[in-house]
């Protein structure tokens, strides 16, 4: 999954989720309140089957959404101090939201009709068309990595620990967090 600028809270960083991006074996930081100052976490998700759209575009995925869209057309290049730009959602900050990036493909034929042969009616792929939209779960949710995570993936919010639903819910899974590390906030 990618983290670029928008309007999303990051609760905190745990450096142990990606060592090879801030060259560190362990450690954290905390982002209480808007101490990470305006921020944009976007990510895609595609599932295990080779033939499905997300799956076999997930490369223009990620090339569209970091290279294209967001740093080309919106500037948006920094990474969160201590967290990889682009990787994996298992490696990224715990954050309140992310939006969505889903791919599909149109295919153009051209038929054609030859009389008096075996098999008279053939068709051929001229073009396609590959487009990159906000994700829908199909469930009226629009935009949001997290629904279209568990759409995809068909599991529970638990696989998906790094994602705080809902609006000022940092503070809830700061303390959380700091607990398994033995620390207490004042």
């Amino acid at each position: 999954m990618h983290l670029f600028f928008i309007t999303s809270d990051i609760c905190y960083v745990d450096h142990e989720r990606s060592p090879q991006a801030n060259h560190v074996a362990g450690g954290f930081t905390i982002f209480e309140g808007d101490a990470e100052g305006d921020t944009h976490c976007h990510g895609f998700v595609w599932t295990d089957d080779e033939t499905s759209t997300d799956f076999r575009y997930k490369a223009n995925t990620l090339f569209y959404v970091s290279m294209r869209d967001h740093m080309k057309n919106r500037g948006y290049v920094r990474n969160v101090p201590g967290a990889p730009m682009c990787g994996c959602v298992e490696q990224m900050p715990t954050v309140e939201r992310a939006d969505c990036t889903q791919t599909s493909d149109r295919f153009f034929f051209k038929f054609d009709y030859n009389e008096g042969e075996e098999n008279p009616i053939s068709a051929t792929v001229v073009s396609r068309n590959i487009s990159f939209d906000a994700c829908d779960d199909g469930n009226g949710n629009t935009n949001d990595l997290r629904s279209k995570f568990l759409q995809v993936r068909n599991e529970d919010a638990e696989e998906f620990s790094n994602y705080v639903p809902g609006v000022d819910q940092c503070a809830t899974e700061i303390v959380k967090f700091l607990a398994t590390k033995n620390i207490t906030p004042l």
